[in-house]
């Protein structure tokens, strides 16, 4: 309610405001690592010009005390850009079910950057993405996915082949045919295929046992270990598995997303330098999967020294990641401290990716309060728009709008 009360206020007391020049009095200033500072900051067109302690307001500044600049955050598990409702049909990219592909299918081919849901992210404070699909039809296998900037531009893809995207466990299993034996070998066989790519395609371009050339040369990057392959798993059996995998084929890069009974198999995930990108707010079993879930799990993971990030894994939280920083907020309360929730949903899945943390952000509170709101933002030195639909909506219909026009005119 406050973080609402102060955007309204903003809206209709000084409109441009954070797109010009603001004085941060003893704001606390956070760095790639989580360490936290405090000092007075100079602001214009979202960007640092001048930070020090007791430096002077420029004059026409506009002063906000006790602020947060930290760097943007990165939602580790999206699918922005694929889909704006969760309908099936042409307008939903996030799987393909009848198609004859797998791999070599890339979410960066779907990707929209003028989707609804991009701008709505970004006034949360997320400036980076990753973007995933989903597996369809009769295949593990989801497609290569891609790292964008939330910037809206049709130049916001910074990687478009930066991992394959696996699906095991329960929705594994469905996809191979029935059991997890069959999706683990399919995952297998396609290893075999890929590593095999130049000996066996070379004069027949069928000879793969369950890809086919096109999708085996893709899946080769990851099989080389050029990029990651990213699996969806949560049982703690199956993550033993697909640690079996890694010891044979030792070049794999895995990243396990979901694993909800990591907790169980920590040890063994940081001995194997196995990364996860994990949900801090999965307590309850969804699925037989899960029955392990617990609120500490990311802990059990900082403790054995596994290599993680934080997302929101809901389905909703997928398709709209807004509320990352809440989820590691979370994380804090059941073990983390607030350097390592914060890089986990920062400077952490940013390294895995490769990418330039140029970027700034100002919130009116603690970003891991619920009740704190970004107010400013860049990337890559420039200012981003902290509007959206939903905002010009809430403008138009607010009561304390001046237009005194009828509703249906405004």
């Amino acid at each position: 309610m406050r973080a609402l009360l102060i955007t309204s206020a903003l809206v209709f007391v000084a409109p441009s405001a954070f797109a010009q020049t603001l004085f941060l009095d003893n704001a606390t200033v956070v760095d790639a690592n989580g360490a936290q500072s405090q000092m007075d900051i100079i602001l214009k067109d979202g960007n640092i010009r001048q930070r020090g302690a007791e430096i002077p307001a420029p004059a026409g500044a506009d002063t906000v005390t006790g602020a947060w600049v930290t760097p943007g955050l990165f939602a580790s598990m999206s699918s922005l850009g694929l889909t704006d409702i969760g309908s099936t049909g042409p307008g939903n990219d996030v799987s393909s079910e009848t198609s004859k592909t797998n791999v070599s299918e890339r979410a960066v081919d779907s990707f929209n950057p003028r989707s609804i849901h991009i701008p709505n992210v970004r006034q949360s404070g997320v400036t980076h993405a990753l973007v995933a699909p989903r597996s369809g039809g009769n295949s593990i296998f989801a497609g290569t996915g891609a790292i964008v900037s939330l910037t809206g531009e049709f130049d916001s893809v910074l990687k478009s082949d930066a991992f394959v995207m696996v699906d095991l466990g329960e929705t594994g299993t469905i996809r191979a045919g029935g059991s997890r034996a069959a999706a683990m070998a399919q995952l297998r066989a396609a290893i075999y295929d890929a590593d095999g790519f130049f000996k066996r395609y070379a004069n027949d371009p069928t000879g793969g046992d369950v890809l086919s050339r096109q999708d085996a040369l893709a899946f080769n990057r990851a099989t080389r270990g050029d990029i990651p392959m990213v699996v969806r798993v949560n049982r703690a059996a199956d993550i033993m598995r697909l640690i079996d995998i890694k010891q044979t084929s030792k070049s794999l890069d895995i990243i396990i997303v979901g694993a909800a009974e990591a907790w169980e198999v920590a040890d063994a995930l940081a001995k194997n330098n196995i990364r996860v990108i994990i949900d801090p707010l999965e307590n309850l079993p969804s699925a037989f999967e899960s029955v392990g879930a617990r609120l500490d799990n990311v802990a059990f993971l900082e403790k054995a020294g596994v290599d993680y990030a934080i997302a929101n894994l809901s389905s909703l939280g997928v398709t709209k990641p807004a509320a990352l920083a809440q989820h590691a907020g979370n994380a804090v309360v059941h073990g983390l401290t607030w350097s390592q929730a914060f890089s986990a949903i920062s400077s952490t899945p940013s390294s895995w990716f490769g990418v330039d943390d140029s970027t700034t952000v100002v919130w009116d509170g603690d970003p891991l309060e619920i009740t704190s709101a970004s107010i400013s933002m860049s990337i890559d030195g420039e200012s981003q728009a902290m509007t959206s639909r939903q905002k010009a909506l809430r403008d138009r219909y607010n009561p304390t709008n001046p237009d005194k026009r009828q509703l249906k005119y405004r």
